[in-house]
């Protein structure tokens, strides 16, 4: 919908999964189990950014081993699809997907003209890839709440609907239980009418399907590579904190953060700034404000006596938020790590039948012993 000509080449990849087509191939060689040990969470981060992790460290240029066998099919199986992929780009679209970039090729961007109003959170939502009239929605109405996290989790759901319904031939929405009369309610009310209880289900529900798996990476309506879910909902988080009156201001005029007021991460309550954060930053922000701004509405009562807020937290409580079906306060930062993508991208694999019984025989087991502490 917009073309964007500016940018890295990892923020303009179309369609190609860079992690499902490594796993799959390892895979075929029956070394997925080795290939998912060769590193940790820590230890690829500490690789790609030269150094400990920190909310603003830029990537590094690093030196890439010759490709094993497994590699190289999975730079055929890329470059039969769109051109030839080389190792190099290969790379960029993992450290993309994983949550290592920040939002500098959107800052250089043109802004759409439907965005020229949004004062403030620009660059993100055009990372996330959300469509202005959604963004939108979610600051006003039923979601007029000064939320950001809260908010953040409405405005993806449904972005997500959007694109189901727009992927889906208008025949199949019932059988697949795409309800447009839900998008409706939140960005027409005055005609389809309000939002209730039944439409925040709904959409925490559908939100909680896609972050639990991977979908592989397709271009954005604003022509950038398309982040993960979990990324996405993070950064427009950043957007509507963005857009809140402003206290201390972390960032300096050229986007870079303040060191002498910009928080450092975990630990550390000063404010982040999101124009210079990556995106795994950002997440880890997202989950303690997410936690926070629940706790804040604290329990929330049986019947029908609730408010609109608890309506909207009601739904969230419950969620996993994509942690495989662990909704635990002290694994939310989880959800991004090495370990846990790599989980979902093979868990994907499997259900697609994309994976040797064996190698999926491996792969849940090993999953429960790092999940759980012991094998099935």
């Amino acid at each position: 919908m917009y073309a964007i000509d500016a940018g890295q080449e990892a923020t303009h990849a179309v369609g190609q999964d860079a992690l499902m087509t490594l796993l799959r191939e390892h895979a075929r060689d029956g070394r997925l189990l080795a290939y998912l040990n060769e590193s940790t969470d820590a230890s690829y981060a500490r690789w790609v950014l030269g150094g400990e992790e920190t909310p603003y460290a830029d990537l590094v240029s690093v030196e890439l081993s010759l490709p094993d066998a497994s590699e190289r099919r999975a730079l055929q199986v890329l470059s039969g699809s769109h051109g030839p992929v080389t190792q190099r780009q290969l790379h960029e679209w993992k450290v993309w997907d994983l949550g290592f970039t920040k939002v500098g090729p959107m800052r250089g961007a043109p802004v759409p003209d439907e965005l020229r109003s949004a004062a403030w959170g620009v660059p993100h939502i055009m990372k996330a890839g959300i469509d202005p009239d959604i963004y939108k929605a979610c600051m006003h109405g039923v979601l007029d709440i000064g939320h950001p996290a809260i908010q953040a989790n409405y405005a993806l759901a449904l972005q997500l609907l959007r694109e189901r319904l727009i992927a889906t031939p208008r025949t199949f929405w019932y059988i697949r239980g795409l309800r447009v009369d839900v998008m409706g309610r939140f960005l027409d009310p005055a005609r389809h009418g309000q939002p209730g209880k039944f439409d925040f289900h709904y959409l925490i529900e559908l939100l909680d399907g896609e972050l639990s798996g991977w979908r592989p990476a397709g271009t954005n309506l604003y022509g950038f590579r398309q982040l993960p879910a979990t990324l996405r909902l993070g950064r427009i988080a950043a957007a509507y904190q963005e857009a809140m009156p402003r206290g201390t201001n972390a960032c300096r005029a050229n986007g870079e953060h303040d060191p002498a007021v910009a928080g450092a991460g975990d630990g550390d309550g000063r404010p982040l700034c999101f124009t210079d954060a990556t995106d795994r930053a950002i997440y880890r922000w997202y989950a303690r404000s997410i936690i926070d701004e629940l706790m804040a509405i604290g329990p929330i009562p049986a019947g029908a006596n609730i408010t609109t807020l608890q309506q909207l937290a009601g739904p969230l409580v419950s969620s996993s938020q994509g942690h495989l079906g662990i909704p635990l306060i002290d694994r939310m930062g989880q959800a991004i790590t090495l370990e846990t993508v790599h989980a979902k991208a093979a868990l994907q694999l499997l259900s697609a039948n994309q994976l040797p019984a064996r190698q999926g025989d491996v792969l849940v087991r090993n999953l429960f012993s790092q999940r759980c502490g012991r094998t099935p």
